[in-house]
């Protein structure tokens, strides 16, 4: 009876097990070249995945804080590219799938595949900016694999500016 006893044990710690990341990314931004109301954005999400992470990112969630007017993401897959970011980084569709919530608040980006330790990844939206205001979004990082642990990442800004009248 007591030899059976630890074999238990280790299967039930074995169904708890989560992925993690050992260094989780930190540096997350959100880049809008365009930031006048109503015009074409080309929103851009960066992460530096750091080299001693110990997993790979599969997947970010943004949450849009409480503002009178959703981000607008655009419908159209997002494009994604490798390195630095770069203002006229085209990027590749496929690696990367977006799905918004009903209420357009929360933006889940799922990699295909993940983002190996070491890289940074740019995934790129078009859609259109919102009315003049302060848009945020909280941020939350998985790693890749089973049962994912979500980490808590910076809280993102972007301002979009009335039009000028006299431009």
């Amino acid at each position: 009876m007591f030899l059976l006893a630890p074999m238990v044990l280790l299967e039930a710690t074995s169904s708890f097990a989560q992925s993690l990341f050992d260094h989780p990314p930190t540096r997350v931004m959100i880049h809008n070249p365009e930031s006048t109301e109503g015009l074409r954005n080309r929103t851009t999400v960066t992460v530096v995945v750091p080299e001693e992470a110990g997993n790979a990112l599969g997947s970010i969630v943004l949450r849009q804080l409480p503002n009178l007017d959703q981000w607008d993401w655009g419908r159209v897959e997002p494009r994604v590219y490798l390195g630095d970011y770069s203002l006229r980084g085209k990027g590749t569709s496929g690696l990367a799938s977006a799905v918004v919530s009903e209420s357009e608040a929360v933006l889940k980006i799922k990699f295909n595949p993940a983002i190996p330790p070491g890289i940074t990844v740019n995934v790129v939206f078009r859609g259109f900016n919102p009315q003049s205001s302060v848009y945020q979004w909280t941020t939350e990082l998985m790693a890749d694999g089973e049962d994912p642990f979500s980490y808590v990442g910076p809280t993102l800004r972007s301002n979009v500016y009335e039009k000028d009248p006299y431009r």
